[in-house]
């Protein structure tokens, strides 16, 4: 079982996602550090693409690029900033509840 004082650790001021709370509080901690593994994989997934769309800025910036394509790719790397933003806060909010951080293996999911 999730440890239910889990609340209790987590500052008022810190951003946590309640609904993901909601939907581990029934896993045993086995299944949570799996679902908090998985969720640091698709962090990491997410970092690269961010940091690929943000050099795809750079390259299009440094070619002085039209405007119309200019703005396509900092809309491109302002939405992937803003999913690696969101899912950073539920992959917190996720470590909480486990309570420590797990070994990951560096480029495979969990079963």
């Amino acid at each position: 079982m999730v440890d239910k004082n889990a609340n209790a650790r987590i500052s008022d001021s810190k951003t946590v996602l309640r609904p993901v709370l909601g939907l581990v509080e029934g896993l045993d901690p086995s299944q949570l550090r799996d679902v908090t593994i998985d969720a640091i994989l698709k962090h990491r997934a997410l970092r690269d693409e961010a940091s690929a769309s943000h050099l795809h800025l750079q390259d299009v910036l440094s070619a002085q690029a039209r405007p119309e394509e200019v703005r396509f790719a900092e809309r491109g790397y302002i939405g992937t900033m803003i999913a690696l933003h969101a899912h950073q806060t539920a992959l917190s909010t996720l470590l909480d509840a486990l309570g420590y951080i797990p070994e990951v293996p560096p480029q495979q999911l969990s079963n």
